[in-house]
C-alpha cells in the first residue's frame, strides 16, 4: 500500500537517496530542504523531475516546519511517514567551539525532531496510525577526536525523541 512520507533534509546524501527509492516504490514523497528555490534549485529540480514533490522546510525553524506539515497535509490529507534526516556535521578541537556554535548544532540535530515530531504527530493521532523513522550517526555511541559536540546531538538524543514519540503517539491510538 502507498504511504504518504516526508522527509527532510533530501536535497543530498541519505535523504535524496530515500527520497528517490521510496518515490521508485510507488509512494508518495514530500522532500524538503531548505531554500529549494535557491542554494538547493538543482537538487530540487532533479527530484521534481522524478515525481517527487518539493517543499522549503528549515528544521530550525518553528513557522518553516509548520508550515511545510500543513503543506503536506494540504496537498496529501495525510502523512504516514516522518523521516527526519536533516542535520549538520560538526568538527573541531571541544575548545574552540563557542556555546552559539554549539546551540546551532543542537538547534538543527535535536530540538529540529522535536519540532517536526510535535508538528506531525496530531495529524498522526487523528488518523489513527503514522510512523516516525529519526536518522541518527554512529558518533552518538562511539567517541572520535573532533566531534564532542557533533556526537551528543546526534543518536542519544534522537533515541530519547524516537522512544518518547513512540510512547506518546500509542497511547493515544489504544
Amino acid at each position: 500500500m502507498s504511504k504518504t512520507i516526508l522527509i527532510t533534509g533530501a536535497s543530498t546524501g541519505f535523504g535524496r537517496d530515500t527520497a528517490e527509492t521510496l518515490a521508485r516504490a510507488g509512494h508518495t514523497v514530500f522532500a524538503s530542504m531548505r531554500d529549494p528555490q535557491g542554494k538547493n534549485r538543482e537538487h530540487a529540480q532533479a527530484l521534481s523531475k522524478q515525481g517527487i514533490q518539493v517543499g522549503e522546510l528549515d528544521v530550525s525553524n518553528d513557522t518553516s516546519v509548520d508550515q511545510a506539515v500543513k503543506e503536506v497535509l494540504a496537498r496529501a490529507r495525510r502523512i504516514d511517514v516522518l523521516v527526519n534526516n536533516a542535520g549538520v556535521a560538526s568538527a573541531g578541537v571541544t575548545e574552540a567551539f563557542t556555546p552559539d556554535q554549539a546551540k546551532v548544532v543542537f538547534n538543527t540535530n535535536v530540538v529540529g525532531l522535536l519540532r517536526t515530531i510535535r508538528s506531525v504527530l496530531p495529524a498522526m493521532r487523528s488518523q489513527r496510525d503514522g510512523l516516525i523513522i529519526n536518522i541518527g550517526s554512529i558518533l552518538g555511541r562511539v567517541t572520535f577526536p573532533f566531534f564532542a559536540i557533533y556526537g551528543p546531538a546526534s543518536s542519544p538524543s534522537k533515541r530519547s525523541l524516537t522512544a518518547s514519540a513512540t510512547k506518546s503517539r500509542s497511547l493515544a491510538l489504544t
